[in-house]
């Protein structure tokens, strides 16, 4: 028998986390949170956390006596698999049966999510310009969620603009980029995402993602398709052209799981018609992932490289309705070549390969192994 843990919503418009027991505050970091006593086991949805790792191994120490074995994780409402933690850690993918009998069993609830808001950095940069050695261009964004039905959210909020000698844009106050997502588990180990508005990098339109990815398994591919067009925000309204930018990728990734690292080939059409192809190195670290690449294209050849960080502290200020946090998350990349359209993209929140391989088998079972 399901027994749901209810999320209580006070008067007050934030109710510090002093003023619950220990377990009670534990708890008030997770959100959606079920627990299902007949097969202990637990649903829960976190935003707090880049690595899943540390969401499981907190609640595994606030609900031991509650006996729950097996973690569910969720991703806007969409459970991602099962994981079993004892001496080791075992990941079992769930079957197309399992996810509707938890969407029939757990109907939709958008009350059982906090108003979360996020700090988060935007940073670009370029070097070796004679006249001027550093160009940046440094924004701060105040960004939320509003979950509309089960993997489907409205991405939003505002953008503060800090420094700008990169190029002509405005130091106004802006929206930050918004945009419908919605994420889809099919099965056990088919997923899509699915954009619409305005994204990252000055681009608008939509994008379509799909992911074979077995979670238990090295090899997964993927499609990416995406219409848009460029857009910003002067002073005064909003400037856009028309969606007329097709791109159009594939990629195939293989993981070397004892070393958390993951190799990835992908090619098509990018930006600007510019046609070519990527090869990624990846290798994820406990809390950091950082990768180098290389892509060779119609507009000519470039490297770099690329990481994902925490931004601390975390959690700023929290109650059982509204929280206030830095980001889980701060994602950079730098090319060698700039300035001649090589291999270019835009961003559309989560890239559907970079959120699953966190929740790998191999990428978790490796942190158990550290911790005993």
């Amino acid at each position: 028998m399901l027994k749901t843990l209810s999320i209580i919503f006070p008067f007050a418009f934030v109710q510090l986390c002093f003023s619950q027991s220990p377990i009670n505050r534990t708890l008030n970091n997770y959100e959606n949170v079920t627990i299902d006593s007949s097969n202990h086991q637990v649903y829960y949805e976190q935003r707090l956390y880049r690595n899943p790792m540390v969401g499981i191994l907190e609640l595994k120490q606030v609900l031991s006596t509650n006996q729950v074995t097996d973690f569910v994780p969720l991703y806007q409402g969409v459970p991602i698999a099962r994981y079993k933690l004892d001496s080791q850690l075992k990941t079992t993918t769930l079957s197309r049966k399992e996810r509707a009998d938890f969407a029939k069993s757990q109907p939709f609830n958008a009350r059982r999510y906090k108003f979360d808001f996020r700090i988060q950095p935007d940073f670009k940069v370029n070097f070796g310009y004679r006249e001027q050695v550093v160009q940046s261009k440094t924004n701060i964004l105040l960004q939320s969620q509003l979950y509309l039905n089960r993997g489907l959210v409205l991405n939003w909020g505002i953008l503060f603009p800090i420094v700008n000698d990169l190029d002509n844009q405005s130091l106004n106050i802006r929206p930050a980029p918004i945009f419908l997502n919605q994420f889809l588990a099919l099965d056990q180990a088919n997923y899509l995402s699915l954009s619409a508005g305005f994204f990252y990098n000055d681009s608008y339109g939509f994008n379509g993602q799909y992911r074979h990815m077995d979670l238990t398994k090295n090899w997964s591919f993927g499609f990416e398709a995406g219409l848009t067009g460029f857009y910003f925000f002067p002073n005064n309204g909003l400037y856009y052209q028309p969606l007329d930018e097709l791109m159009l990728l594939t990629d195939v990734a293989y993981r070397i799981p004892s070393r958390d690292i993951t190799l990835k080939l992908s090619g098509g059409q990018y930006l600007y018609e510019d046609r070519g192809v990527r090869l990624d190195f990846i290798r994820q670290f406990t809390n950091v992932e950082i990768g180098f690449f290389a892509t060779a294209t119609r507009n000519g050849s470039t490297g770099g490289f690329n990481f994902a960080v925490p931004i601390p502290p975390g959690r700023i200020v929290q109650g059982q309705r509204v929280r206030l946090r830095s980001t889980e998350e701060f994602r950079y990349e730098y090319n060698y070549t700039r300035g001649y359209r090589i291999a270019e993209r835009y961003k559309a929140g989560n890239q559907l390969d970079a959120l699953l391989r966190q929740y790998h088998q191999s990428y978790l079972q490796n942190q158990v192994r550290l911790v005993n």
